[in-house]
């Protein structure tokens, strides 16, 4: 091992990540040592720079000198990007090395790529082959598999059956508490989750997951009261997203304020990059400016800062200059990059730009929208089975006789009065599609116990479900998206509801986490008619700019009891409306297993 690359390591091993990323940035081109070199991609890993640990890994595998921990850490860090289509061969050659603590990451590779039918198998193995600290690992992991299936009776006796050692013990109420909160029991979560903070050494994320049950629970005075007495040390990145959407969705006057105080005390780079989109998506480019500036007088034009600038100069609609910069790596400066080949007519480089995307995140919802995007810019007979709205979209009424899900008719001001008094807050969220109007926190449909809204995920799965077993998916090629990724198991994931008045209207958008995703119509206001496209659905309008108009592939009037079902892949928003009278829709995606707990 060469002097620099042991300089490196000792930095590495004292925690000073940046130092020892420099040393070994000096030593990689001359680097003989396979240790050496996993070591130094641990460390860009560990310092969020995961072009570099993956470009070092590669060189591992050219030289033949890959090894499983080399392999582990490689898939780690796809599922970390999302790219799971990527990672999941990597863990499924890691299931077959015979040794528990491989066995046991591999698994948890699986739960967090969403194969959860793989890493239960694993874990199932695991609890019969080994005893003590692993046993009582696996027995935790194989509890968060089977609330991911939804089978949270079981999950609650295994997560029940671990009482030793105390470490593990304390993680299991902490895994129950989360099970509560996901189940909507907010009582018994908040209790649990407060007397384990009460503790010394609380499970990371429970102060996340303690104001995530004031939130969802509508206690917003008691969760502002808790952000305000809660020590600056023990806020952590997840918890400061939380407070920032729920200052902003109070209308709290400069609600970017906590968040920006604490990347001043420690300047993180996932908080960086967190906190320059926030700027950015209010149109505050000159703060984003200045906040740019103090990242490179502190840590100079790194990887990070180059993103984010990327990001400036394409809100600031330098788009020559960003498609000059030709950032690669998989940090999300190509989209950037493809948008504004959109923006300047380069129709040929958006597409090629999307296609390199897509390739290198198969099944991401987000790559293929922009490839359905470029195919159409560029008129390609490809785009036709990708944007058919005939075939993959569908309109059900829900209750309506002859479909599959005809049940008992639904309440639906009943419904509609349900949702209301879901609403508590004042403002959009600021990361969502939502404008001026208000959105419900938590994942509505898994934890309401309202009888209503039961009987309404009740009817919206059973329509669902028929469509996707229907011959309109059966009959798509083999090579489409929605056969080639569709999950093993779809599972409505997420689901919450929209509340708005006149003016109210949503950006267009993708579901980024879907495969597909719907929307119902609960109440529909008396403006919205026949006569313009006021208050309707439009589907592929991209969000960005396109040098030429690109129309919609289709705009639908919404009536009251419509479940309407379309592929995540395609952009879509709403049109604003005037007049009196409210819009309530519940929305929702199905995807792989919410793997929340």
């Amino acid at each position: 091992m060469l002097p620099t690359t042991e300089e490196a390591l000792a930095a590495f091993k004292q925690g000073d990540l940046t130092s020892a990323c420099t040393l070994f940035e000096q030593s990689l081109a001359q680097e003989t040592d396979p240790n050496g070199l996993l070591q130094a991609a641990l460390c860009f890993h560990r310092n969020n720079r995961l072009s570099d640990a993956l470009g070092t890994l590669k060189t591992l595998e050219d030289r033949g000198q890959t090894n499983p921990p080399a392999l582990l850490l490689r898939a780690d860090i796809f599922c970390q990007l999302g790219r799971h289509h990527h990672a999941l061969p990597l863990y499924r050659a890691l299931s077959e090395v015979d040794e528990a603590s491989m066995r046991y990451a591999t698994a948890m590779g699986f739960f967090q790529c969403g194969d959860i039918d793989s890493a239960l198998a694993l874990t199932e193995q695991l609890c019969q082959n080994t005893t003590g600290q692993r046993l009582g690992q696996a027995t935790l992991l194989k509890g968060r598999c089977l609330a991911a299936s939804g089978d949270h009776d079981a999950a609650e006796v295994t997560f029940g059956s671990i009482h030793e050692p105390a470490p593990l013990a304390k993680a299991s109420r902490y895994r129950r508490a989360r099970l509560a909160l996901h189940a909507g029991q907010f009582e018994q979560a908040e209790s649990a989750l407060r007397t384990l903070l009460s503790e010394p050494n609380p499970p990371r994320g429970c102060g996340e997951a303690l104001l995530q049950s004031l939130i969802h629970s509508g206690q917003t005075d008691a969760a502002l009261l808790w952000m305000k007495d809660i020590e600056p040390g023990d806020i952590d990145l997840p918890m400061l997203r939380h407070a920032t959407d729920l200052l902003s969705e109070l209308d709290e006057p400069d609600p970017l304020r906590m968040m920006t105080d604490h990347w001043h005390r420690a300047p993180e780079p996932e908080l960086f990059r967190d906190l320059i989109s926030r700027l950015l998506e209010n149109r505050d480019l000159d703060e984003a400016k200045q906040l740019l500036d103090v990242h490179a007088s502190r840590s100079g034009r790194d990887n990070h800062w180059r993103w984010a600038h990327l990001r400036w100069l394409s809100a600031s609609e330098a788009y020559d200059e960003v498609v000059a910069q030709r950032i690669e790596g998989p940090d999300g400066a190509l989209e950037t990059i493809c948008q504004a080949f959109f923006a300047l007519g380069r129709y040929d480089e958006a597409l090629e730009t999307a296609q390199r995307l897509c390739r290198s995140a198969p099944g991401d919802q987000y790559f293929i929208a922009l490839l359905v995007t470029a195919l159409r810019c560029l008129d390609d007979p490809r785009q036709t089975t990708l944007a058919d709205t005939d075939t993959l979209l569908t309109a059900i009424l829900l209750g309506e006789s002859g479909n599959a899900a005809q049940t008992d008719a639904i309440d639906w001001p009943a419904t509609a009065a349900a949702l209301a008094a879901h609403h508590k807050m004042k403002a959009a969220p600021p990361t969502q599609s939502v404008q001026s109007g208000v959105q419900t926190p938590g994942n509505l449909l898994a934890q309401s116990h309202n009888p209503c809204l039961i009987s309404l995920r009740q009817q919206i799965e059973r329509a669902a479900q028929s469509f996707f077993d229907g011959s309109n998916l059966e009959a798509l090629p083999e090579p489409h998206p929605l056969r080639l990724y569709r999950p093993k198991r779809p599972m409505m994931h997420a689901s919450w509801a929209i509340r708005g008045t006149a003016g109210t209207y949503h950006r267009s958008h993708v579901h980024a986490k879907g495969w597909y995703s719907g929307t119902c119509y609960v109440e529909v206001p008396d403006a919205v008619t026949g006569e313009n496209d006021a208050g309707y659905l439009v589907l592929g309008e991209p969000p960005f700019k396109v040098k030429d108009n690109l129309p919609a592939l289709t705009s639908i009037r919404p009536q009251a009891g419509t479940l309407l079902l379309f592929p995540s892949y395609l952009w879509h928003g709403t049109r604003p409306y005037s007049g009196q009278g409210e819009r309530q829709v519940v929305a929702f995606d199905y995807g792989t297993p919410n793997r929340f707990v």
